[in-house]
């Protein structure tokens, strides 16, 4: 596996040079990590950047009744994780690989020092910063002021911009996810779901 071409993928890097790609590349851990791994959470708050080069990862909460509370989908690219500079999540958060992932690891001094070589960097997570916030305040909205059905539509939709595949007139939406993932990114249940699935197949607004 080349892994400098796999960090030339990564959204965070994906303008520096081939020589910054391949200084980074070693000083940073890649680790192969199988789907299920809880690579991240709040008794495990280590201060680290992880950099997703391949796979899925999903960052979710416990709720006070114990239920579990999923915020985002990360897929290929995507940074998460913290410094004592940056945060990319807070620290109520787990990250839970969804299939067998390869995630690169950044110690907080070595990922300050390569944002001290590299100003361009800092800019950029403060974009990725400001489009996470924008997101968390979309989900809020929905949750608050729609009906189930409108959220699950309007979370489908975000799901295919991110990870939609186009083939023929259908997007098709290329990520393992179960109806209990969709039902715990609205704020319903895995039955509620699986009615509105069907509901939305007879009405031809989807198809399996």
């Amino acid at each position: 596996m080349d892994k400098v071409y796999l960090l030339s993928q990564i959204n965070l890097l994906e303008e520096l040079p081939q020589s910054e790609l391949i200084k980074l590349d070693k000083v940073t851990n890649t680790l192969p990590i199988k789907k299920g791994t809880v690579v991240m959470s709040p008794t495990n708050r280590i201060k680290t950047f992880f950099l997703l080069k391949k796979g899925q990862v999903r960052l979710y909460k416990i709720t006070s009744t114990g239920k579990e509370f999923t915020l985002d989908i990360l897929g290929e690219g995507n940074v998460f994780g913290e410094t004592t500079s940056f945060s990319l999540t807070d620290g109520d958060i787990y990250a839970e690989t969804m299939v067998d992932s390869f995630v690169c690891t950044l110690s907080k001094e070595r990922f300050e020092n390569f944002v001290h070589q590299n100003p361009g960097i800092a800019l950029k997570l403060i974009s990725i910063l400001s489009s996470k916030l924008a997101e968390v305040y979309r989900i809020s909205e929905s949750i608050a002021y729609r009906d189930v059905k409108h959220r699950l539509v309007l979370l489908l939709i975000r799901l295919s911009n991110k990870f939609g595949v186009r083939r023929g007139d259908w997007q098709t939406i290329d990520l393992k996810i179960t109806q209990n993932d969709l039902a715990s990114m609205i704020g319903s249940s895995r039955e509620s779901v699986s009615i509105l699935f069907g509901e939305l197949m007879e009405e031809r607004i989807i198809i399996r």
